[in-house]
């Protein structure tokens, strides 16, 4: 019978023995706590069919962040229950056909916990879990890349042709997001189903890159409605005023401004300091350019999330443009173009992708 346990802290009636080294090497993180219930030499453990140690380690990661006792004796449950009951309890739930399966192809050492979590949200999409069942091998870095794009693309035909490159896969899960903005969402179906015929990764991206061309040339947006707060620059001497009183370059811009390309505001608003605020128009609509305090210095993130909030409510995305994008593409899987360059994007700030107002 397996030991009860409730509380992490609260685990057990003693220390748990120290791992071996094969169990070091196999558990990693992990080992800790599985001597908690297979204590050395873990032959238990270790003598498990390779599912059910990636099991454990899902459900002793479960156990430890749980402030109540599920009443789970985990070691019976890992040992001796039948695969379709463990996999019911993976999944809390009733559970596809094919988990232990899978769980069976993914190595002999256990996975990181965000990795277990990526392949346990996947095997709960319905078309995501058509793809791992049919994979040989399943890998976490993989997993990965799959959770990375939107669930549609979550397609045998085109998740096969995924390039191993975060960066990329990332471009291609924004590049559906834009196509959707520009065709509509009506024609998400059609647009899956031409990518899945792609059968290389550069027949994939070219594919995608094509998507974020115009259906129309000339189209020309007007500008959004936007609060009255909002004081729009529609003459050269308004511009002048502006770029003057922020000490910015915005004078350079006047062309765009003329085409209609552009569109330059003086956000003015008794409780935050004045902001000098630009948005640029491509094929997926207008989006947000850049906003610069006087003398181009940064707004505060509560300011800057304020005005994204007004600005997404009419429309205004923010990121890169689409021509930009488009063009990264291409570049991402053609042998003869790399290497790509792609902006900073960890945080919060550098996805937004301010200061982009070349394109």
């Amino acid at each position: 019978m397996g030991m009860p346990m409730t509380r992490a802290g609260v685990l057990l009636f003693g220390k748990p023995s120290a791992a071996t080294p094969l169990l070091g090497h196999v558990a990693g993180l992990h080992a800790e706590r599985i001597t908690r219930f297979w204590p050395a030499p873990h032959a238990g453990f270790l003598t498990l069919p390779t599912a059910r140690r990636h099991a454990a380690a899902i459900l002793l990661e479960r156990r430890w962040n749980s402030s109540t006792d599920d009443g789970l004796d985990l070691v019976d449950a890992v040992e001796r229950v039948r695969d379709t009951e463990l996999a019911c309890i993976l999944m809390q739930g009733e559970a596809p056909g094919g988990l232990m399966k899978a769980l069976g192809r993914m190595g002999e050492q256990l996975w990181e916990t965000a990795d277990y979590v990526n392949f346990l949200s996947l095997f709960a999409d319905p078309e995501a879990v058509k793809v791992l069942r049919h994979m040989p091998q399943i890998r976490a870095d993989r997993l990965g890349l799959i959770v990375a794009v939107p669930e549609a693309l979550r397609v045998a035909g085109i998740v096969a042709n995924l390039p191993e490159q975060t960066a990329a896969v990332e471009d291609l899960a924004e590049a559906y997001r834009l196509a959707l903005r520009i065709h509509g969402a009506s024609g998400a179906f059609r647009l899956v189903q031409r990518w899945q015929r792609a059968g290389t990764p550069v027949a994939l991206f070219d594919m995608a890159a094509e998507a974020l061309q115009p259906v129309e040339f000339g189209h020309v947006l007007a500008p959004p409605a936007l609060p009255n707060w909002f004081e729009p620059v529609r003459t050269r001497k308004a511009l002048n005023e502006v770029a003057l009183e922020f000490r910015n370059c915005l004078r350079d811009f006047a062309a765009d401004l003329a085409m209609g390309r552009m569109a330059v505001y003086a956000v003015r608003k008794t409780s935050s300091p004045p902001v000098a605020l630009a948005l640029r128009q491509d094929v997926a609509g207008w989006r947000l350019a850049e906003a610069l305090l006087k003398g181009n210095d940064d707004l505060s993130d509560a300011h800057l999330r304020q005005l994204i909030d007004v600005l997404a409510a009419v429309g205004v995305r923010t990121g890169e443009s689409a021509w930009t994008l488009s063009q990264r593409l291409h570049d991402h899987v053609c042998p003869d173009c790399g290497p790509v360059h792609v902006p900073p994007r960890n945080t919060w700030r550098q996805r937004l992708a301010l200061g982009s107002l070349w394109d």
